[in-house]
């Protein structure tokens, strides 16, 4: 099997699981709280399982940049701060006293806690792997590439998001009374 049909099977496989968390997430405007966050509990170990397997891939030439060596440059594929806000916002109103919580933000190094925020975490998520769908859905990058910025946003970003707010849906779920 040739490396780009395997990378159109990992793209495939990450896709799937991507779409699942933006549908959960998506559906927060017509969902109860617990009913949201036990969508995207079930979603999320998934999510970080199957970045975690997405392999090690370069930029194809088409999408390596002159000014920066390396970038997926496609502009309308990353919601917009004004996007990204209206989700944040959503979210935050419907999980209401339950988005904030206490966390070391490195628990190598660090010693006081710091407040996060499960809204901010969800809305960071669904950013930056709705990026890499919607590459991938308008055929605006090859499946390495696609790999490539997913992988990228996970290590540098919204890997310890996905951390932090399953962490913290596990203890919110325990509080409630259908637990």
């Amino acid at each position: 099997m040739e490396f780009r049909d395997r990378y159109s099977e990992f793209a495939d496989r990450f896709g799937t699981v991507a779409k699942e968390f933006c549908s959960a997430v998506d559906s927060a405007s017509r969902v109860d709280r617990l009913t949201l966050l036990t969508e995207v509990y079930k979603v999320l170990p998934t999510l970080i399982n199957e970045a975690i397997r997405l392999p090690a891939t370069e930029l194809s030439d088409d999408d390596v940049t002159e000014e920066n060596g390396k970038s997926l440059s496609h502009p309308r594929t990353r919601l917009t701060d004004e996007q990204w806000q209206q989700l944040y916002s959503l979210l935050k109103e419907k999980l209401g006293d339950w988005d904030l919580y206490w966390q070391v933000f490195d628990p190598t190094t660090d010693k006081e806690a710091v407040c996060g925020s499960l809204a901010d975490d969800m809305a960071d998520i669904y950013r930056d792997v709705k990026e890499g769908l919607v590459l991938k859905e308008m055929h605006l990058a090859q499946p390495e590439d696609v790999i490539w910025n997913w992988r990228l946003l996970y290590c540098s970003h919204w890997g310890k998001h996905a951390i932090d707010a399953l962490l913290t849906i596990h203890f919110r779920l325990q509080q409630a009374p259908e637990c």
